[in-house]
């Protein structure tokens, strides 16, 4: 039976292109510059894993700076969830008007639909790549959690899903292609697990609720009625019990909006020929295209046009993108 694929990194031959070389390698994720102290001399790796609906793998990095910026999102099109489980070293994420400091035994959330900076020493992490949809239905929340770190070794559910997604990074060899999405679907779940909240920390009506109205968001947010009103005539709720239920996220009209404009990211960059500004307006809720490109420049601070003319995605020509950057659009299919 085939194997899994994987995807490691091959440092050059020539030291002195190690790194450029290494920041090449992230480029699909990150925008990544060394540290002017970097230890190069050191072990760096790399090593990813494609598990059909997830890539997971493990990271030893030498300290650097990294970036996922607005027009990475753009160029891209992808809506997935980055999970790092730190193993060694320590870090500083910056996201959401939010710094936060990373330390071994802690995972962090990156939303890769959202822009967010990373600067770390030296660090090693096992790291699981999902997309949203396989977490949305079961994290209504999972945006909010972009940049947040949390501890793992002392949280049993936590514990267990890096114990987990380590064993499989270290038995992946073994495994065979009919046993991925198995293999995929039980990361995501404790993934989910992961976030879940304390019993008493919502009452459980609360929390059914808030996944029906998301899901409901998420299925209609071509509709231009989609709103507070037409909520409160699907769910029979009241619009403060609404705006409770999504407080996090500034009411769920913001939340809406939110959901609309990285919808738009992902159809701008989405493979298969460069949309029209105005079909992605209307495929996203929007009245009109100026309403739109408004609204887009407000949240990522350029227009819709702009994203477009960096069109297509590969980053260092179409024949010689990474390998990396097809597995995570892979995943969107």
């Amino acid at each position: 039976m085939p194997g899994i694929l994987c995807d490691r990194f091959v440092a050059p031959t020539d030291p002195a292109l190690l790194a450029q070389s290494w920041c090449r390698h992230l480029a699909p994720v990150f925008e990544a510059e060394l540290a002017s102290d970097a230890d190069l001399a050191a072990p760096i790796a790399l090593t990813t894993y494609h598990f059909g609906e997830a890539l997971i793998g493990s990271v030893t990095a030498p300290a650097q700076r990294l970036e996922r910026s607005a027009r990475t999102i753009a160029r891209q099109g992808v809506d997935h969830i980055l999970i790092q489980f730190y193993t060694a070293g320590q870090g500083r994420v910056g996201a959401a008007r939010r710094e936060t400091e990373v330390k071994a035994s802690q995972l962090v959330v990156f939303d890769l639909a959202q822009p967010i900076v990373s600067e770390a020493g030296p660090v090693s992490a096992t790291n699981v790549m999902l997309p949203r949809k396989l977490l949305g239905d079961q994290i209504t929340t999972i945006e909010n959690l972009h940049g947040q770190a949390l501890d793992y070794r002392s949280a049993p559910v936590r514990n267990l899903s890096y114990t987990y997604l380590s064993g499989l990074v270290a038995s992946a060899t073994a495994a065979e292609s009919h046993q991925l999405r198995y293999l995929s679907s039980a990361a995501a779940d404790l993934c989910a697990a992961c976030f879940q909240p304390d019993a008493n920390q919502a009452p459980a009506l609360d929390r059914l609720n808030k996944v029906a109205i998301c899901q409901f968001i998420e299925q209609e947010l071509a509709s231009e009625s989609l709103g507070i009103d037409a909520l409160i005539i699907r769910f029979g709720l009241s619009r403060a019990t609404l705006y409770r239920l999504f407080e996090e996220e500034d009411g769920v009209a913001s939340h809406i909006r939110e959901r609309r404009l990285l919808r738009a990211m992902k159809l701008l960059g989405a493979e298969g020929g460069r949309p029209r500004i105005s079909s992605v307006a209307y495929a996203t809720g929007f009245s009109d295209e100026k309403t739109f490109s408004r609204a887009f420049r407000r949240r990522f601070g350029f227009l819709p046009s702009e994203a477009l003319a960096e069109w297509p995605v590969a980053p260092y020509g179409q024949d010689n993108a990474p390998v990396l950057l097809g597995w995570m659009r892979s995943l969107s299919a």
